[in-house]
Order: structure tokens, then sequence, then C-alpha cells
């Protein structure tokens, strides 16, 4: 079965575009090329992907229609209004992958690796995590926030594949889980403060998440544990920049 894919790339005016002088994050350069660019080359090498919409601010990312089959939907106010407009543009039945635009390091075996363990995508909700082992072995240094489960020490990623046609009624959840994806014990309060104060002990299971979320929301969710921690890492902070133009430089002195 094939997916579709939205790419959340609304307009913002946050620390990096200051420092870098870039209206948006997404178009900040690394290396020789936009950030935009290596989140899309990802993707297209990818061939579950059918189609790839980018919801953002049209007139910076016309540029890139000569070079990706892509397709724009102009921004709204808000992620959630974009979300929304990119969904009711695409008319699709099809699971829908959601990416942000700003994760540079994504590779498309993560993605395929993604993909092929929601299959055969009869779940309302995939989100992928990652051990904290397998990030810091991969990024030795970087700060992330991870919570403690009973299977282990885990933090979020930035991709999410979700039933299309459950997605215009539970937006404002949709938003929240995007919106807390870089804080996972805010994912957890979500849940109920019990649920945060187990998760605070670690005492709360991946099944118990899974079924909680899945009741007080009403639909089927489940959590994908990924060894791909390129999944869990996006471009916030000035030194998350400085990161991954250190990471590509060095894999691309490998490849000479």
């Amino acid at each position: 079965m094939m997916v579709d894919c939205v790419i959340l790339a609304g307009g913002a005016n946050g620390e990096l575009e200051k420092i870098e002088g870039i209206p948006n994050k997404a178009l900040i350069k690394i290396g020789d090329k936009e950030v935009i660019r290596y989140v899309l080359e990802a993707l297209r090498r990818v061939e579950k992907i059918e189609r790839i919409v980018l919801a953002g601010p049209v007139e910076q990312f016309e540029c890139l229609k000569g070079d990706y089959s892509l397709e724009l939907v102009p921004e709204e106010n808000s992620l959630l209004e974009n979300l929304g407009a990119a969904t009711r543009y695409l008319q699709t039945k099809k699971p829908l992958l959601i990416a942000t635009a700003d994760i540079p390091l994504i590779t498309s075996e993560g993605l395929e690796d993604f993909l092929q363990k929601c299959y055969p995508y009869d779940i309302d909700f995939y989100y992928p995590i990652v051990r904290k082992e397998v990030c810091e072995n991969s990024f030795p240094g970087v700060k992330r926030t991870f919570v403690k489960l009973e299977e282990g020490s885990f933090t979020g990623g930035n991709i999410f594949l979700v039933n299309s046609t459950i997605i215009e009624p539970n937006l404002p959840i949709l938003k929240q889980f995007i919106d807390s994806r870089k804080k996972p014990l805010k994912m957890v309060s979500m849940l109920g403060a019990g649920f945060l104060l187990s998760g605070l002990a670690g005492r709360l299971s991946i099944a118990q998440l899974e079924k909680r979320f899945s009741g007080l929301f009403n639909l089927k969710a489940k959590a994908i544990i990924s060894d791909y921690p390129e999944l869990g890492f996006d471009m916030d902070k000035p030194e998350d920049l400085e990161l991954m133009r250190r990471y590509i430089a060095d894999s691309n002195n490998e490849g000479l």
C-alpha cells in the first residue's frame, strides 16, 4: 500500500531564522543546499511514498518544484490549520506520513524502516520512539529529553503516520502531539496526572501508554521502536544546527 506525505514548513521567526538571516529555517543552508532539500531527497527515495505536499509560504518554496515532484499548499495561521489545509487539498484515503521540515539528517532507510514496522497500516496513529542508548551512540553529547519506561528510556521522533480519515476530527490532538514531540514528559502529561506521576517514576510500559492514548482519544495508537536516531533530531537551536552541519560535513568527507 502506498502512502502520501505532508511536510509542515510554516513560516517562523525564531532564534535560528534571526541568526542566519533567513525567513524560514527549512531554507537555512547546510553545506551547499537548504535543509528542506535533504528532507525531500530522503522522502523521494522511499518507494511507498506517492504524493508529497508541503504546507508553508508558497513563494519561498516555489523554486523547489523544478527539482522535486512536490505540491505546495499555502500556509494558514497555525500549524493546526496548515495540517488541515494540506489534508483537504490531498483528499486522500491513503495513510498520511506527516513530517516536519527541519530534519535534514533523516534518511530513506530510516523512513522505510518506520513504514515497514507500521505495516499493514491498520492503526490510526503510529509514532516512532528511539532508545536513549541508540541516540547517544550516534550523536554523543547531544541533549535530548528522554522518558524512562519499563522497556527503557526513549525520546520521540519528528514524523507520524496517521489514518488520513481521522485527521480532520482529531486536528487538536495531533497538534498537541506535534507541539509536544520535543518534550516527552509533556506528551505523557496529556494522558492525565496519574500517568505523569507514573512516568516520572519509570513505572509505565509502552503498552499502557498506547492503551491510554487510544481510549482517551477514541482511536488506535501504536509506538514504533526505531533504531534510526535521526528520526529524533530536529533543528531547533543554534547548537542543533552546528551539530548537523558538522555531521553532514563529516559524512560528505567520508564519501570522498
